[in-house]
């Protein structure tokens, strides 16, 4: 069964499970983030957003194209990392030969911090990540107008006879929405303001105890709950949903940790990505 979770008008559905499979469907952008496995119903979405090349994240991705050729779709844009366009190319061609048809073009090199459009209104970039192998993460930015800071005490009669003088009042700013990790090291909200600080931040927590602390998450690239409690007040975001823990551990007992160990100032943001009818004792905020 699929996780859920739903805030401003962003609804998630998938799963994510550390070392088996993650992937995760924005359907109002029908937009993916990895594939570790693909639910049917998501063969229609036409954008997939590759985080990196371990299996658990990606071996999906010829079923996918197989499908979608085979259903006459148009080719889905998969955006990845540089270092996996190459292997992966030849992986799709050898599926190709195998299946008896040809596969259509449809890998992208997404570049760090170059935007690529979604909407009118919504754009994405790739944010380096902290991996074993090569890898990023991505936020997707709205396109907004607020107004001038030199404007901001001014009534609205005020600003309407500015606008009609022929000045502008307003000016463009980006705010990041969702931000989504994949496999990495707590490094990436530690040094990318926009991760830290969108409104809604999916976010790896593979281990949570000290069976495998946090010397061990490190050295395998990735995120230990004490971090994530020792970094509190660098979060600013206003969901934090923690997906990919490790299968060693059972729902109840994730949950139990989270409610023992996050501080305050997290656990209303807090939520945990796990299937409904196995969630257990956690706090549900969806809105």
């Amino acid at each position: 069964m699929d996780a859920k979770f739903s805030y401003k008008g962003f609804e998630f559905n998938g799963i994510s499970e550390g070392g088996i499979r993650t992937s995760i469907g924005v359907p109002r952008f029908k937009l993916m983030f990895d594939i570790g496995s693909i639910h049917p119903d998501r063969i229609h979405f036409e954008n997939l957003l590759l985080t990196h090349g371990h299996l658990d994240h990606s071996a999906g991705i010829p079923y996918f194209v197989s499908q979608r050729s085979l259903q006459k779709l148009k080719p889905a844009n998969i955006y990845v990392h540089e270092s996996v366009f190459e292997p992966l190319n030849r992986i799709l061609k050898i599926y190709s030969e195998m299946e008896g048809f040809d596969y259509p073009e449809c890998l992208k090199i997404a570049r760090e911090n170059e935007p690529v459009e979604l909407s009118k209104n919504f754009f994405f970039k790739p944010l380096k990540t902290f991996h074993r192998i090569p890898s990023q993460g991505y936020t997707i930015f709205e396109k907004t107008k607020k107004l001038k800071s030199e404007f901001s005490g001014f009534s609205d009669r005020e600003i309407m006879q500015k606008k009609i003088e022929g000045e502008s009042v307003t000016e463009d700013k980006d705010v990041p929405m969702v931000s989504f990790s994949g496999d990495t090291k707590i490094e990436y909200v530690l040094e990318h303001k926009d991760v830290a600080e969108s409104k809604i931040l999916f976010l790896e927590c593979t281990y949570i105890d000290e069976e495998r602390n946090v010397e061990r998450a490190r050295l395998w690239g990735h995120i230990h709950l004490d971090e994530i409690v020792a970094y509190a007040n660098e979060f600013k975001n206003e969901k934090i949903v923690l997906i990919h823990f490790s299968k060693r551990y059972s729902f109840k007992y994730i949950s139990e940790m989270i409610r023992k160990k996050i501080p305050k100032i997290l656990s209303d943001r807090i939520h945990l990505f796990l299937p409904e009818r196995n969630y257990v004792g956690a706090r549900r905020e969806n809105a």
